[in-house]
């Protein structure tokens, strides 16, 4: 596994003939199909149609719709044969019961449509993170190939010194662990590279293996940045699905119990009222969840335009390392291997300004999202 990395002329003769065979494609490859490459947008949007949880939601919303249609029949008929057969056998409160059955089949269809409407923008959501995390990954391969480099020089230069006594074996192990650690390193954010294409390909329907490119530098366009945050508070709170749920659960509850104290069923009433502190329970326990959840999020996102204004001056910084590393090594007095460290270094802050930039936008879509009652 380590031979590819023991000969750096070996490596540049690989590039040379990829680049040669580029220039001069073989026969019969001018024509073929070329890869294709999605945007920033695309990817959102083919997402909210393949996305195994949307296609799941789809099938919920059609039993739930099935099942609305099937509860408005039954209930039409029977109000039919009551009024108009008068053999019929069904009561008042039979009736009743059918309309509280469509009443809440109703209810339910419109719940699951609501799900499926705040679903699309989640999954959107989370395809674009996974494009902005595969662009990282792969520049944290190329920065790490660099280190892998730089260490394999190090690891050179130390068995040249343990041959001539001035290093110790002990030394010369420490620096070849660095250096095969290193590579497993590589592997590991590659098998990770290799595991969110695989997620990637799920949400553009595409085949196993099939390649295909994302637009980069991302084009994310403009987005909202500013938020009130008692606008923030209200509005995620008006819209939570899961708020609106516990709240019907309680509602139903105090509607079921007057239902049957008017029909004189106290025991029954007395029943049920009994499980109402444990509804009101996970109402409150719903709500500050929300709230937290709300504070949080905000909070969260106050910080990463003070991160990406940090990161630009790592940058600034790293740079200027890396000029006067260079100066030194052409007057005598840095190493090649200093010259790398500190072009990794440059790679790396340009990462770092890369992902606070992205983290601006998906912490304010955060924040978007959850105004809408969406959390992602």
């Amino acid at each position: 596994m380590r031979d590819k990395y023991k000969s750096n002329k070996a490596v540049s003769l690989a590039l040379l003939a990829v680049m040669l065979l580029a220039a001069f494609p073989a026969e019969g490859a001018v024509n073929g199909p070329k890869m294709k490459v999605y945007s920033f947008e695309e990817v959102g949007e083919i997402a909210q149609l393949n996305s195994g949880d949307v296609i799941r939601q789809k099938v919920s919303v059609k039993q739930a719709e099935q099942n609305k249609t099937s509860q408005l029949s039954n209930y039409q008929d029977q109000v039919y044969n009551y009024y108009n057969d008068p053999d019929s056998t069904i009561t008042e409160s039979s009736l009743y019961s059918l309309q509280e059955s469509y009443e809440d089949a109703r209810a339910d269809y419109l719940d699951a449509e609501k799900t499926m409407e705040n679903l699309k923008p989640k999954v959107a959501y989370q395809a674009q993170k996974l494009y902005l995390d595969i662009l990282q990954g792969e520049r944290q391969i190329g920065i790490q190939e660099l280190e892998i480099q730089r260490l394999k020089g190090e690891y050179d230069l130390a068995r040249i010194k343990t041959a001539f006594g001035a290093f110790t074996q002990t030394q010369l192990n420490n620096v070849k662990i660095q250096w095969e650690n290193a590579l497993d390193t590589l592997d590991n954010l590659k098998t990770t590279q290799q595991a969110n294409r695989d997620a990637m390909r799920e949400y553009l329907a595409l085949d196993d293996g099939a390649e295909f490119g994302l637009e980069d530098p991302p084009s994310i366009g403009e987005y909202t940045n500013v938020f009130d945050e008692d606008a923030v508070m209200a509005d995620a709170l008006k819209n939570s699905i899961a708020l609106k749920q516990a709240q019907k659960e309680v509602d139903e509850l105090g509607d079921n119990v007057a239902r049957f104290e008017r029909e004189g069923q106290q025991s029954q009433a007395d029943r049920l009222a009994a499980s109402a502190p444990g509804k009101e329970l996970a109402l409150k326990e719903t709500r500050q969840s929300l709230i937290k959840t709300v504070e949080k999020t905000l909070k969260d996102y106050g910080s990463l335009e003070s991160a990406l204004v940090k990161a630009g001056e790592s940058l600034a910084s790293s740079q200027k390392a890396l000029a006067t590393t260079r100066m030194k090594l052409n007057m005598g007095i840095s190493t090649l291997n200093d010259v790398r460290a500190a072009e990794k270094a440059v790679l790396s802050a340009e990462k770092d300004v890369a992902q606070a930039q992205y983290n601006c936008y998906l912490g304010a879509k955060k924040v978007s999202l959850l105004k809408d009652g969406v959390l992602v």
